[in-house]
């Protein structure tokens, strides 16, 4: 079998990537932009991240010079044509997840990239799977209660442009499964993070990027907040964040992510001309004070505290809420999400390591030193 996958050296497609040619021995076909050698550079070097890449493997790998906001993928017309009447599937993972992202660039990688992977599956054969990988965010603004694996709405509204362009991507998914007669498979992960290290030229996860911005404040300050060279022993910096304790994220480790969604995308049999949606989540939310006391406990001088509202922010504050706001976005809500499909469709996967916070200061990058090579989950 063929699979074209887009997005094949981000944080998520890599590993979907190295898992589809090294566990499931299928021919991938890697859409990247840049030069055919700098394409090829970058796939091998993501996917030879998670795993030894063999002989074998790198035969089974093809990369291709394109965009997924292009027409024709940033393809020739002969070279789209012959592509889709080669793939036996196509995984869509590429993605902008800029969380305070303007809105044009957002809706230029994340939906209009969405349509051009469509109008690719539709050139496919009828039998052609579809894989898109979306994510939570599409429940958007809603502030509490169950989400189930079959709810796409808009009216509660979002939070950032990001969750917006997703959904209108799943829209376009459904839509198009709809029209087509064909079956799709729809992955909404978490937030996906990994507790083991890797080295500066791989793709972040979102908690590794937040680990990264709080560490640059605090050895370098802020206003109103002294860089690490110049603060006494006993120094204590407290900061109020516009937040809610109780919110909840739903971090799961990268591990269990790749994993099920390969079972599910790959070994699952769909049928029926619907958007067949799983939620790939922890079973257990992790809320935002775990989170907090990740922060304190790596910086021992740092005391967070949640509020809801105030009016009295100091300039150190303000400093957090203007380069935090696409994470405090987030610090209000307090739904969760059923998993029920994709527990059926996953029998004998092991549950997701536990979201602790010895595992996210790791994720963060704050334990780096005591991280190691270790899965978070058995496989």
């Amino acid at each position: 079998m063929s699979v074209l996958i887009t997005g094949a050296t981000g944080f998520v497609g890599s590993r979907l990537a190295h898992a589809l040619l090294a566990s499931r021995e299928q021919r991938v076909i890697a859409l990247g932009r840049g030069d055919l050698a700098t394409v090829r550079r970058r796939v091998m070097d993501a996917v030879g991240l998670h795993g030894d890449v063999d002989a074998d493997d790198l035969r089974r790998l093809q990369c291709v010079s394109g965009d997924v906001t292009l027409p024709w993928l940033g393809l020739s017309p002969g070279l789209h044509a012959r592509l889709a009447s080669q793939v036996d599937a196509v995984w869509h993972c590429a993605g902008d997840i800029a969380l305070a992202g303007e809105r044009d660039r957002l809706y230029r990688v994340n939906t209009h990239g969405t349509a051009q992977v469509l109008a690719f599956a539709a050139q496919a054969r009828p039998t052609c799977r579809l894989v898109h990988v979306s994510t939570m965010a599409v429940a958007g603004n809603r502030p509490a209660g169950l989400v189930t694996e079959d709810d796409l709405t808009d009216a509660y509204g979002f939070l950032t442009h990001y969750d917006a362009s997703k959904y209108e991507a799943e829209r376009l998914v459904r839509d198009w499964a709809a029209r087509r007669g064909r079956p799709v498979v729809v992955l909404r992960p978490g937030i996906i993070a990994s507790d083991r290290p890797l080295p500066q030229s791989a793709a972040d996860h979102p908690l590794a990027m937040l680990g990264r911005m709080i560490e640059t404040v605090a050895s370098g300050g802020a206003p109103g907040i002294p860089a690490a060279a110049d603060r006494v022993e006993d120094a204590r910096v407290r900061l109020r964040l516009r937040a809610s304790e109780t919110a909840a994220f739903n971090i799961v480790p990268s591990d269990y992510a790749t994993d099920a969604m390969v079972r599910i995308g790959h070994d699952t049999l769909h049928e029926g001309a619907v958007a067949h949606t799983y939620h790939i989540v922890h079973h257990t939310p992790t809320s935002l004070g775990t989170l907090v006391r990740a922060f304190e406990q790596h910086y021992p001088g740092l005391q967070l505290q949640c509020a809801e509202e105030f009016d009295d922010a100091t300039p150190a504050e303000q400093f957090i809420a203007g380069h935090l706001t696409g994470f405090l976005s987030y610090c209000r809500l307090q739904h969760h999400f059923d998993r029920a499909r994709a527990l059926a469709a996953t029998p004998g996967l092991p549950e997701p390591a536990p979201v602790d916070e010895r595992f996210l200061r790791r994720a963060l990058g704050f334990d780096r030193s005591a991280a190691n090579s270790t899965p978070t989950s058995v496989r």
